[in-house]
């Protein structure tokens, strides 16, 4: 992400995160912030997804993420998280998340990708909703892929 993309991800932001989205200025001091790592997701030179991770002592804390509501369930939120989590784990080895207790989807994503969920926070959200905090752990994609291995081995 760099300081040209801040209209596009504020546009992403506002129309997915109707209660808590984040303010222009918010996403302005991302860019100040030492531990803050940003990405964007671009089709055809265009933004369709952002992330922003906080990198603190080995734990990536993704403070937030979204795609374009138009572009949804098309598999790119299953992509672009596999990227940043490539990307990223020689750097972190956990990675932690919130999200609303009710977004199904998300929740479906972040377990697939091998997240698993931590605790609930209570009354978490502006409008009271509860929020799960997930971690995925990168030790535990790389047992799965070590076990992945070895079955092939025998096939």
């Amino acid at each position: 992400m760099s300081e040209s993309d801040i209209n596009e991800v504020y546009r992403i932001n506002k129309s997915s995160f109707t209660t808590d989205a984040w303010s222009r200025d918010a996403i302005e001091r991302e860019f100040k912030l030492p531990y803050s790592v940003r990405f964007v997701l671009e089709s055809d030179g265009k933004v369709i997804g952002y992330c922003v991770i906080w990198l603190i002592k080995g734990e990536a804390f993704i403070m937030s993420i979204a795609i374009d509501k138009n572009l949804r369930g098309r598999g790119l939120g299953r992509y672009f998280m596999e990227k940043i989590i490539d990307d990223l784990r020689n750097r972190a080895q956990t990675f932690l998340l919130d999200v609303r207790k009710s977004n199904l989807p998300a929740i479906r994503l972040y377990r697939s990708l091998g997240f698993s969920i931590v605790k609930e926070r209570k009354k978490f959200y502006s409008d009271g909703e509860n929020a799960l905090l997930m971690e995925l752990r990168i030790d535990r994609i790389k047992e799965n892929e070590d076990k992945g291995k070895t079955a092939e081995a025998f096939n």
